[in-house]
Parts: C-alpha cells; structure tokens; sequence
C-alpha cells in the first residue's frame, strides 16, 4: 500500500513540470483581497493568473455542492438569529467531533 506522503509528492511530479516552473494556486480564490469562497473572489485569482482555484467544497443534504470551509454554518452566517430554520437545527460527528449548528 503506497503511503499518503508518497501519493502527494507523486501527484505533485506529476503536475509540475521541471522544479523550475512555477505555479500559481488560489486557495479559496484571491482570500487576501476578496472575501474567500466568492465569486469575487475566485475571479480575482483567475484575473492574477493562477493556475488552479482550490475551493473548500461541503456537500449539502440534498446532494449540492457548495463552497465554503465550514462545515458548520452558525459561526459565519446570522442563521441562529431566524426562528423559520429553528426545525434544521442539527447534531453531527464531523471529523469525530460533535458539532451542533
């Protein structure tokens, strides 16, 4: 079984040609000038030239991918603050960590 180190450094000789190139990658987008997971954000790292946008992806219920780094979405949207989603409330593991949101 070949290791998950070993895998990565293969993946990364595989996508860099010589150890002299160069390439650019937009983690979450341009997240030192756009808010991060926007599309703002992902066109200002196309218009720098990267080469690859890395987008954090989490799986909603019904299938939909959507960009963002949380999986638990209280800490970063006013959603607590709306009685209408009180029903969604919900308790999972994520990443063997008990999180309610």
């Amino acid at each position: 079984m070949i290791s998950k180190s070993i895998l990565a450094a293969l993946v990364l000789a595989v996508m860099i040609p010589s150890a002299h190139a160069q390439i650019l990658i937009g983690h979450r987008g341009a997240s030192g000038e756009r808010p991060e997971h926007t599309l703002a954000s992902y066109e200002r790292a196309i218009d720098a030239g990267a080469d690859f946008i890395e987008p954090d992806l989490v799986p909603t219920k019904d299938g939909v991918l959507v960009a963002r780094h949380e999986n638990e979405i209280s800490g970063t949207t006013d959603v607590a603050d709306h009685p209408e989603f009180a029903s969604r409330r919900r308790t999972h593991v994520i990443d063997g960590e008990t999180m309610t949101g």
